[in-house]
């Protein structure tokens, strides 16, 4: 008896073992509550975020700064938009140093504009990661999606054009 109640044990404690191969994703909430500011060895970091829609694409452009001294080392690990129809995600490419004094690091996403409007009202959240492995949340004040200017440029001689074709028939 003794056997069998152990081996359940045993079990029981393997499926467990199982769980996620990623953590579950944050939700609206979660990601809302983030601070928008961070102060890490007395520095204020601070997001800027500039989301762009081009055609089907959401660009996102997301800066960390400071004023003062050097920006802690910080690895940026997600990228999240909380928007009317949800949360929208990407994985963000390799930071570069946006400044000379190292008092900015720049990173961008991007990822299909999932039926995101230009104009439209977004908050922009970041996951980060510091060299000591602590991990923190980092949300922009407010942010607004912006139309790219290629693709507004595009869609004027689309116009124009079929306007001209309309006309010459």
């Amino acid at each position: 008896m003794k056997r069998v109640l152990l081996l359940l044990c045993a079990a029981a404690g393997l499926v467990a073992c199982g769980g996620l191969a990623s953590p579950p994703a944050p939700s609206a909430g979660d990601l809302l509550s983030a601070p928008t500011t961070l102060n890490l060895a007395g520095r204020t970091v601070k997001l800027d975020a500039t989301p762009q829609l081009t055609q089907n694409t959401l660009n996102l452009r997301v800066r960390l700064q400071t004023t003062q001294k050097q920006l802690p080392k910080l690895k940026v690990m997600g990228v999240y938009m909380v928007t009317a129809g949800g949360v929208w995600n990407a994985l963000p490419q390799e930071a570069r140093a946006c400044d000379a004094r190292s008092r900015c690091t720049q990173v961008t996403a991007s990822g299909p504009a999932q039926g995101l409007k230009a104009a439209a009202g977004v908050q922009v959240v970041v996951n980060l990661s510091s060299s000591d492995g602590r991990t923190y949340w980092l949300r922009d004040a407010v942010s607004s999606i912006s139309q790219s200017g290629v693709g507004r440029d595009l869609q004027r001689i689309l116009t124009v054009q079929s306007a001209i074709n309309f006309s010459a028939q």
